[in-house]
């Protein structure tokens, strides 16, 4: 971690700026400023001529033109946003999403609850930096594209090719299968790591991890147990990802095909998103719908987006060119059809590379591999996962 955030505060009130600033101040790492916004202004960076490593937004009653002001800057141009707001109306949250709103809190606020998410501001940039550990996360764009075996054997090649230390997470929490493909069966695993992630280090973390003779740390949920998403606390959630991120260069994680808290915490810290599809309108359909989420809604830029091409057939009615065109922009992987040897890899636990090196599809993921740790990490910004979280407590 950095050795000082340096947070300015803007807002139109000055004893709720003096307020803030005195609560950050108390926090060794963090250097806390403000900026009184007066004169008919409404740009909360009016003014500022060193841009702060994060913002405390303190919303005013002109909090549409404020929050406006400040989605017009571009990205580049603006730091990641906390948002201190008067109501929790849809209108005042969604324009807060769109100005880069990492956390959003309504009034009457506990300023001693920013530090955390600051905290989290100041980790995510670090993890963000060139040579620190990076999350890729592998999803379906529809059930059954093959996005376990990808991320299976996506781990095993990096953990084969590199020095990397690779961790593999099965965030299916229900019907995860991904120690299939490693012919693993952990007695411990997510959600007892879940339970027991309050101070803990990279030793602990090994107990609820099954160890690949690859090297990749496997964590899932074992198959005795069943949990709703709905149960998973999201805060716990966040601890485990960091510890896994400190412990590990490269996590890779298999999320199932929803768009709810749990999976959104996740995308919101991953670098990287490999969408596994398949040649048919269907797929097509549902990747576009969910290429748009991610960049719309958690700011995930077709740089980082990699599109899967599995079980590739040359003689599709639907072609690679067809998929371009409704997807075009994210970079294109093609994964070769070999029934056989994804059979055994599921049914036997022998891993692609252990089969046949230098089989095309054994090739193909190892070219994924490659598209993977070549990809530049870039700092992202979003705000669906506290809105949903929003929602959820309130039903």
């Amino acid at each position: 971690m950095r050795n000082t955030l340096k947070i300015l505060a803007s807002g139109r009130n000055r004893e709720e700026l003096a307020e803030v600033v005195a609560v950050l101040s108390g926090v060794a790492e963090f250097h806390a400023t403000s900026s009184h916004v007066s004169n008919g202004h409404v740009d909360p960076l009016h003014g500022v001529t060193t841009m702060p490593d994060a913002l405390v937004l303190c919303l005013s009653a002109n909090w549409r033109e404020e929050l406006q002001a400040l989605a017009e800057r571009p990205p580049a141009a603006r730091p990641p946003v906390v948002v201190i707001a008067p109501s929790g109306d849809p209108d005042v949250m969604r324009l807060a999403m769109q100005a880069g709103a990492r956390d959003f809190y309504t009034r009457p606020v506990d300023h001693q609850g920013l530090i955390a998410p600051l905290r989290q501001i100041d980790q995510h940039s670090v993890q963000n930096q060139p040579g620190s550990s990076r999350l890729s996360v592998v999803i379906n764009a529809k059930g059954g594209s093959g996005a376990s075996m990808l991320a299976a054997n996506l781990a095993h090649v990096m953990a084969i090719e590199s020095d990397l230390k690779v961790a593999l997470v099965d965030l299916d929490i229900q019907f995860g299968d991904i120690g299939l493909y490693l012919d693993l069966h952990p007695e411990r695993g997510l959600l007892e790591a879940l339970e027991a992630v309050d101070g803990m280090d990279g030793g602990a973390l090994q107990a609820y991890m099954a160890k690949h003779s690859s090297g990749v740390d496997v964590m899932a949920c074992i198959h005795k147990q069943i949990a709703l998403p709905g149960e998973i606390n999201v805060t716990r959630l966040k601890q485990l990802l960091d510890v896994l991120l400190e412990t590990h260069d490269h996590v890779i994680v298999d999320l199932p095909r929803q768009i709810d808290l749990l999976t959104t915490t996740v995308l919101e810290r991953a670098n990287h998103v490999v969408l596994c599809m398949q040649q048919s309108v269907t797929h097509i359909q549902d990747a576009s719908r969910l290429r748009n989420i991610l960049r719309d809604e958690l700011g995930v830029t077709d740089q980082q987006l990699i599109l899967a091409i599995n079980r590739y057939d040359a003689k599709s009615a639907v072609t690679l060119s067809d998929i371009r065109k409704h997807l075009d922009g994210p970079k294109q992987v093609v994964i070769p059809n070999d029934y056989k040897r994804v059979s055994d890899n599921v049914n036997l636990g022998i891993p692609l590379h252990e089969q046949a090196r230098n089989a095309p599809i054994t090739r193909a993921i190892k070219h994924l591999a490659h598209e993977v740790r070549d990809l530049q990490p870039a700092a992202r910004q979003g705000l669906l996962g506290r809105v949903l979280g929003s929602l959820h407590n309130a039903s």
